[in-house]
């Protein structure tokens, strides 16, 4: 519960502005739902939904955090999902309200109208209650009130004071039931209204009332009503009813309801100051706790959680350190270890693969998902205090996650970290030598001849510890410039080529290895050269080689070769290659040929000049030999078209 409450006001610092806005958006929709059911026969069931909902919610909440409980979770939201259907059922009045008063803007009307509206409802409302007629008057305003009226007897007349004392008087026709009026005209009289059913109303009043408090709750309209039994004059407004108005009283409430300007009146006394703000205050004492709980409520079951790779790459604040991460162990740093890894300048490993199970808000962890997607959250962990002091440094899953959730990368998202799916870490400090070491080729088993090599040098960095090791004490700044002068990066020639040619040179690119005599540099820059060498072998000439001709096919056919020399025909060709394969090697075992295509044949009517072709002989050795490269052989050859021999 405690990490619960932690991440709940980190949640509020991370977003202020975030958690303004909703709860304004909260509290106006908790306000608006307390207007809708105030006074209804919803209100004591929602009171006693809403605290079992909140019970609920929290301990529910507590038994998943602490004893893991996910089966009463799952259950739980099966639960409200049914409440949530029953609710639909129970509350439909109240749903109606809401519906019918969503779009329920007041306008001003026109003042000349709704003055003789008044003038005319307070004249009539004082001859009925003197005589005690009784009388129900519906005021429309923004809701139409047609489907009421078409249930009455439609009249459509211009409203005054005689009017209705006509339709209310005493066996009259028209004086049962209701009156509906639209702007300054009688639309309908004798129409029934909607009778209440609210658990708050004193249940000694007649059926006008609750049919004046049943058309003000499934409406927006203004009901006047006349008991009948006492002449009290009361207005219903909103599904609440205001009895005992004077004449005076009802013109200005009149007034007041239907947005015209009311009478001048003296200033109000501290107890009518105080009359007007305790709803106010009874409103605040139940809007802002609820707004505040359905919020915290809200946030924490928003609350996901993902597992995500951590890719934790740690650096120390101080330049002249290194790390070495060495628990938990990965393929990378074993590589690394071992000497196999070639291609990296830095050698060490200062990077910690680790599992983790993040909580969060949903949308952060959506956004984690998208902005990880299948590879790893990059955490930088820069060590200060006594985290980068020099030493091995051990960190449990509670150690690890308390520095996880302090580093940017998790605490700007308002994410917190789950120890328990953390392994160990452990990692270690040392000191950083850097010296600049020669490069030396190293050829293995083959004799090879180098004939440059770049760059000559590279930078070295080691750890204080290994040299120390190596040297048997704390090195001297002497013993580090003895150390660089003697000792040289090797540059394994072996591991880049499994056959050398002799004396062919040949450039390829090494990874220097790190090892310098029994230690291993944590890092090399550059962490490859540049070598050209050329295998040592033996070179021998080949005289005599016949040249042949390749005819491609129908060319033969279609025109005749005349060679111009025949010595050139014959031709001397120079090889390499080891003493077994050069051994008793002749021409015969060399091919060379020139090769006759119909893309060089002249035309049938080409002068002399235009036959002469010079052919490149094109040389094929045994395996083993190579040919030395040199300028290409060539002969030449006339062409003569044969007559009738068309390819």
């Amino acid at each position: 519960m405690y990490e619960t409450l932690v991440t709940f006001v980190s949640r509020i610092a991370l977003e202020p502005a975030a958690v303004i806005v909703e709860l304004l958006l909260i509290g106006l929709c908790v306000n608006w739902v307390a207007s809708v059911l105030h006074g209804t026969r919803g209100t004591r069931p929602l009171r006693g939904v809403l605290v079992m909902l909140v019970v609920a919610t929290i301990v529910v909440r507590v038994l998943v955090n602490q004893l893991g409980w996910v089966r009463l979770e799952l259950l739980y939201n099966y639960i409200l999902i049914g409440l949530a259907l029953i609710a639909l059922v129970v509350f439909q009045p109240e749903l109606r309200r809401a519906i019918i008063r969503v779009g329920d803007v007041r306008l001003v009307r026109a003042r000349g109208e709704q003055s003789q509206l008044i003038n005319a409802l307070v004249k009539s409302a004082g001859y009925l209650s003197k005589n005690k007629y009784g009388a129900l008057v519906a005021i429309q305003r923004e809701v139409d009130l047609t489907g009421w009226a078409e249930n009455g007897t439609l009249i459509h007349a211009e409203v005054s004071a005689n009017l209705l004392n006509s339709i209310f008087f005493p066996n009259s026709a028209l004086h049962d039931l209701g009156v509906i009026i639209r702007g300054n005209r009688v639309i309908a009289a004798n129409c029934q209204f909607p009778i209440t059913e609210s658990d708050e109303i004193d249940l000694a009043l007649g059926s006008r009332h609750l049919a004046a408090i049943g058309m003000s709750y499934e409406t927006d309209a203004l009901v006047l009503v006349v008991s009948e039994e006492t002449g009290v004059i009361s207005l219903a407004d909103g599904g609440k009813l205001t009895r005992f108005l004077s004449l005076d009283d009802l013109a200005g409430e009149l007034e007041s309801r239907l947005n015209l300007k009311g009478r001048v009146r003296g200033a109000p006394t501290r107890r009518q100051v105080l009359g007007r703000l305790w709803p106010v205050l009874r409103r605040g004492l139940l809007v802002v706790p609820l707004t505040a709980i359905i919020w915290y409520l809200t946030d924490q079951a928003t609350l996901a959680e993902a597992s995500v790779d951590i890719e934790l790459t740690i650096q120390c604040g101080e330049s002249e350190h290194i790390i070495d991460v060495l628990e938990p162990r990965s393929a990378q740093r074993d590589g690394a270890l071992a000497g196999r890894v070639r291609t990296a300048e830095q050698l060490h490993v200062d990077t910690a693969r680790l599992r983790a199970s993040l909580t969060g808000p949903a949308r952060q962890i959506d956004r984690l998902r998208r902005d990880v997607g299948d590879g790893a959250l990059q955490v930088r962990w820069v060590l200060g205090g006594p985290d980068g002091t020099p030493g091995d440094h051990p960190l449990s899953p509670v150690d690890l996650k308390e520095r996880l959730q302090a580093l940017p990368a998790v605490s700007e998202r308002g994410l917190s970290v789950n120890a328990t799916s953390l392994v160990p870490l452990r990692y270690r400090v040392d000191e950083r030598i850097v010296a600049s070491l020669r490069v030396q080729a190293d050829p293995g088993p083959v004799p090879l001849q180098i004939d440059s090599l770049d760059p000559a040098s590279v930078t070295a960095t080691f750890r204080l510890a290994d040299v120390s090791r190596l040297l048997g004490r704390r090195p001297s700044p002497e013993d580090l410039l003895r150390f660089a002068e003697e000792r040289v990066i090797r540059a394994p020639l072996s591991t880049v080529a499994s056959a050398w040619v002799p004396n062919v040179p040949r450039a390829v690119d090494v990874a220097l290895d790190d090892a310098v005599g029994t230690i291993r540099a944590a890092s090399l820059r550059p962490a490859r050269v540049s070598i050209v060498a050329r295998a040592v072998g033996q070179r021998r000439t080949i005289q005599n080689v016949v040249v042949g001709q390749l005819f491609a096919p129908g060319v033969e056919a279609a025109c005749e070769v005349q060679k111009l020399d025949n010595n050139e025909w014959r031709i001397d060709v120079e090889v390499t290659g080891s003493e077994s394969a050069l051994r008793g090697l002749g021409p015969a075992d060399i091919r060379a040929f020139v090769l006759i295509t119909p893309e060089i044949l002249p035309p049938l009517d080409a002068p002399a000049s235009e036959r002469l072709r010079l052919l490149t002989v094109t040389i094929v050795t045994p395996p083993g030999v190579e040919l030395v490269p040199g300028p290409p052989t060539t002969v030449r050859i006339n062409l003569v078209p044969r007559t009738g021999g068309g390819i």
